[in-house]
C-alpha cells in the first residue's frame, strides 16, 4: 500500500511540475458515510445484550455512519485532459443516544440510564490526479484519484446513572491518531460563467484507525464514596461476549484487555473509514 502510495506520488510531483495551463480553486460541501466496522458492531451487540439481558429496554445507541464533509482543492492543468490537485477539508461524524434499563442484579431489582455520545472528527489531506474530458460545450467529466492522509480525532461520553448504590458517574475517553489511504471519485463540472462552474461529485475513500490509545477517566459519585479513575493509557478494545449466546462489544481497557470467563477474541479495536463522500460546489478557473 505504501509503495502505490509514493508511486502515485511521485507521478502527481512530475504533473505538477509541467507547464501550467490553467489554475483552478474549488469549494465542496455534503455528506461522508463510514463502514464503522469494530465499533458499529459493537454498539449493535450493546443493543441486543442489554435487551436481551434487561426486564425492560427503552431506546437504543446510535451507530457512526453519516456526517457533514467540507473540502478545498487547489487544481494546476498541465493540459487540457491532465491535471494535479492539492487539497483538505474536514467531516465530522457523532450523535447522542440514551438508553433507560429495568433490570435485576444479584435479586436486586434497579433503574439504570446512560447516554452515548460518539464524536469521529477527520481532517483528509489528499493529492488527486484528475482527468478531464469535454461532454458539451458546458459540461466536463473529472476522474480523479489519489494518496489520503488522515488526521482523526476520536472522542467517547458515556453519562450513566444507577438506583443501585446511587451511583452518577460519566466516562470519557479521548484519542488522536493519523492514517494513510486512497480515494478515487468522479464529478461534473458546469459551466454557469466564464471561469466559474457548479461541481458535483462522489468519491470512494479507503483509510482505517487502529490500535487507538487514549486518555481515559471515570468521574462520579455512589452510596460507598466519591469515583475517581483514570489514565493517559487506555486502548479501544473489541470483544465478544459469550454469554447468552454471543455478542459482539466494545469497551476501554489498559493494555492487558478484557478478562473473564464469558470473554473471547479480545483484540484492538479498528474503526473502518472507508465510504462514500457526496459534495457539491463551486470550481473558480483562473
Amino acid at each position: 500500500m505504501r509503495k502505490a502510495i509514493l508511486t502515485i506520488s511521485l507521478l502527481l510531483i512530475a504533473t505538477a511540475s509541467a507547464q501550467p495551463q490553467l489554475v483552478s480553486f474549488k469549494l465542496t460541501g455534503g455528506l461522508s458515510w463510514i463502514n464503522g466496522d469494530d465499533y458499529n458492531r459493537g454498539i449493535a451487540g450493546e443493543n441486543r445484550y442489554i435487551k436481551d439481558t434487561s426486564v425492560a429496554m427503552t431506546g437504543s445507541y446510535k451507530e457512526l455512519k453519516k456526517g457533514l464533509s467540507f473540502q478545498a482543492e487547489i487544481i494546476v492543468n498541465a493540459n487540457k485532459h491532465l491535471a494535479v490537485g492539492f487539497g483538505g477539508g474536514y467531516y465530522h461524524l457523532g450523535n447522542e443516544s440514551t438508553v433507560k434499563v429495568q433490570g435485576i442484579l444479584s435479586g436486586v431489582p434497579f433503574d439504570s440510564e446512560s447516554t452515548y455520545k460518539p464524536s469521529l472528527s477527520v481532517i483528509p489531506l489528499f493529492v488527486n490526479l484528475h482527468f478531464l474530458a469535454r461532454l458539451g460545450s458546458k459540461l466536463d467529466l473529472n476522474i480523479f484519484a489519489g494518496p489520503l492522509f488522515q488526521v482523526v480525532q476520536f472522542n467517547f461520553t458515556n453519562g450513566s446513572t444507577m438506583s443501585l448504590s446511587s451511583v452518577t458517574q460519566t466516562l470519557t475517553y479521548r484519542s488522536s491518531t493519523t492514517t494513510l489511504g486512497g480515494q478515487a471519485g468522479l464529478g461534473l463540472n458546469f459551466k454557469i460563467f466564464r471561469g466559474v462552474a457548479l461541481v458535483v461529485e462522489g468519491c470512494y475513500r479507503y483509510a482505517k484507525i487502529s490500535n487507538l490509545m487514549g486518555n481515559w477517566a471515570v468521574i462520579g459519585n455512589s452510596a460507598s464514596g466519591p469515583i475517581n479513575k483514570s489514565s493517559a493509557e487506555y486502548y479501544f478494545w473489541a470483544y465478544n461476549e459469550t454469554s447468552g449466546g454471543g455478542y459482539p462489544r466494545i469497551d476501554y481497557f489498559d493494555n492487558k484487555g478484557p478478562t473473564g470467563g464469558s470473554v473471547s477474541g479480545a483484540r484492538k479495536a479498528d474503526i473502518n473509514l472507508s465510504g462514500i463522500t457526496a459534495t457539491g460546489g463551486i470550481k473558480f478557473s483562473f
